[in-house]
């Protein structure tokens, strides 16, 4: 079954719901007509009485070139810390770290992160070569940690509102632009420090993703297609990967396959939190298995990643005996000003580097099972890029490349450019 979403569709969608995008769960309506996908992917059911209008595609956009805004982490906030945090208990174990974080994200959504949005929205309505499709934000949309269920809804729905408002800005010319549909994953910040932040957190995105998509989906693990292409968003800590290996080779007909994942695919450096990606570290509710086969899968399918999470740009190319696949990790945490930069690490731009980042800070006991899982990415690493820049990023999909183009902090040229396009020559 397969879900077809075009540029119309998908604008008429967005104006419809952007009018919402303030509400609460309960405050939404029903969803009007808009879309009948003709079929469908896991975790998601078609919404009856929506006109089939992706075949009503304009001869212009050809065989399903188009652009994603993209965003990392933004951790909203504001301060003082009342406003979403007076019911956390400083005391608590780890406090001092996150009243920390509460602080340093209220600063960066003064004056950064809203001339970040503003680059971003810039960049997505005055660029139509290709055309910008949608929003694509990727997890941590929020800071979390209220301690209150009714101010982790508040927190929600005001970052919804803060982060889309950009996009809806009238274009270079003064032309109304209708809001571009917007679409999130789940971030292990969206649901953290509240009693019932997780069921809170998927009624939130649910609604809004359904919305957005004109079809119904369901967390851990759904699937939707844009045009030619199958796009997968998984919940990082708790899907199974064997669910989504399965997920990934579903379609063969589609052109490309992207997997939408806060935590990265490919092992992360962050020292003794290396396994906290995709479903990897268990006491984060991940199981630590099906590591294997979701590599041969994503290889063999030849698919593109696209992660955040560790507040590090990154950029994978792997080439395996099973085929090989790219990963992106984009960060949008634009915490001081010096980070407007698309550098990379010293001497983390090639790949006999890999592996060797905060690795000092593994702990003994962890040191074979770190080893074995860098070794096993490592092995078939073909280029590399890690750095400590934040921006924003505009992913280009035609037949021929797939393109990640890198904006450090609030620029509106690009700074770097990455060829994600599987199989590249």
């Amino acid at each position: 079954m397969v879900k077809h979403i075009s540029l119309r569709s998908l604008a008429l969608l967005a104006a419809a719901s952007f009018a919402f995008a303030g509400c609460t769960t309960a405050d939404v309506p029903s969803k009007g007509p808009a879309i009948a996908p003709d079929a469908g992917g896991a975790g998601a059911t078609a919404v009856p009485g929506r006109a089939p209008s992706w075949r009503d595609r304009p001869a212009a956009d050809g065989r399903g070139a188009y652009a994603v805004a993209g965003l990392g982490d933004t951790h909203f906030d504001a301060a003082p810390a009342t406003v979403y945090h007076a019911a956390y208990d400083t005391s608590a174990p780890n406090g001092a770290h996150v009243v920390t974080e509460q602080s340093r994200s209220a600063e960066m959504w003064r004056e950064r992160m809203p001339s970040l949005l503003a680059a971003s929205a810039k960049v997505a309505l005055q660029d139509a070569n290709p055309p910008t499709r949608v929003v694509l934000q990727r997890g941590d949309i929020i800071n979390g940690d209220c301690n209150d269920d009714d101010a982790h809804r508040r927190m929600l729905r005001d970052a919804l509102a803060a982060t889309r408002a950009p996009y809806a800005a009238a274009t270079g010319a003064g032309e109304p632009t209708p809001p571009l549909p917007f679409l999130t994953v789940l971030g292990n910040h969206d649901f953290r420090g509240s009693p019932n932040g997780r069921k809170i957190y998927f009624e939130w995105a649910e609604s809004l993703l359904s919305r957005e998509l004109g079809e119904d989906v369901a967390y851990p693990l759904f699937s939707f297609r844009i045009d030619d292409d199958r796009w997968i968003f998984c919940d990082f800590e708790k899907v199974s990967l064997f669910d989504v290996a399965e997920e990934i080779e579903s379609d063969p007909s589609a052109r490309y396959v992207f997997l939408v994942t806060h935590g990265p695919f490919t092992a992360s450096q962050s020292g003794n939190n290396w396994i906290w990606r995709l479903s990897g570290w268990k006491s984060k509710g991940g199981t630590g298995q099906g590591v294997p086969e979701l590599f041969e899968a994503i290889s063999r399918r030849r698919a593109i990643v696209l992660s955040g999470h560790t507040h590090r740009p990154a950029f994978y190319r792997n080439e395996n005996q099973f085929g090989g696949y790219t990963e992106f990790t984009a960060n949008s945490v634009w915490s001081s000003g010096n980070l407007a930069s698309v550098d990379p690490i010293p001497g983390h731009d090639t790949p006999s580097a890999f592996g060797t980042w905060h690795s000092k800070n593994v702990k003994e006991e962890n040191r074979a099972a770190y080893d074995a899982d860098i070794a096993r990415f490592k092995a078939g690493l073909k280029e590399y890029y890690l750095g400590k820049g934040a921006g924003h990023f505009r992913l280009e999909v035609s037949d021929e490349r797939v393109l990640m183009r890198f904006y450090p902090g609030d620029a509106t040229e690009p700074g770097r450019t990455f060829d994600l396009t599987p199989g590249r020559p």
